[in-house]
């Protein structure tokens, strides 16, 4: 499709669009809707890019796909439109790397089988407590760290049952966080090494903070 056939084609379906020629992407697209989608969001997303410092530019070429390198380019852009969409973006950012640390997570499936029970089983010892899952709108995920070999790291179940209903992602973060009260140390770190009580003593004081 010539250049200016397509322009015109693209102009018929975003009549108020500000862009100039399209790219050679948008030309070779037969479907002016198709096309004309593809203006705005080049649009936005040329403005948007030259709208970032390069060190914002690193972080979201540091993605580990495309997807996530849309969305990490979205809450480091500034966003005029939508200031809220921005926060929601970096929420969600961040609670995709929070779950990548230490293992990323498992699916149901997998977490049965690391443990020899039945994916129903795994769904009712989330419910009693005693697995840690995170929902993630098509069921639940289970953070990799909480198990090993021969099972759940020694500990976990006390603690989350310490830990009682505070928000799952907060018990996330409770449990990969340096804790000043450990002496900098991760409670998932103790709990490896055999020292429970001490992150026993940490998740009480973690519990009264969350309901004060």
């Amino acid at each position: 499709m010539h250049s200016h056939k397509c322009y015109r084609l693209v102009q018929t379906f975003d009549p108020g669009g500000q862009s100039n020629m399209p790219s050679a992407a948008i030309e070779a697209i037969t479907n002016p809707a198709e096309a004309a989608l593809l203006a705005r969001v080049e649009r936005y997303f040329h403005d948007a890019i030259r709208s970032l410092p390069n060190q914002d530019r690193a972080k979201a070429l540091s993605a580990p796909d495309d997807f996530w390198t849309l969305m990490k380019t979205l809450a480091l852009a500034p966003i005029k439109e939508s200031p809220e969409l921005r926060v929601k973006m970096r929420g969600a950012i961040a609670r995709r790397e929070l779950l990548e640390q230490d293992g990323g997570i498992l699916s149901p499936s997998n977490v049965g089988k690391l443990l020899g029970i039945t994916r129903q089983a795994v769904g009712l010892r989330r419910s009693a407590d005693k697995l840690l899952g995170i929902e993630n709108g098509r069921g639940y995920v289970y953070p990799a760290w909480q198990f090993q070999d021969a099972g759940m790291v020694p500990g976990i179940e006390e603690i989350l049952e310490i830990l009682g209903n505070t928000d799952p992602l907060t018990k996330v973060i409770f449990f990969l966080s340096h804790d000043h009260a450990l002496a900098g140390q991760r409670p998932i770190d103790l709990l490896l090494k055999g020292k429970i009580e001490d992150v026993k003593c940490a998740a009480r004081t973690y519990g009264h903070h969350g309901a004060a």
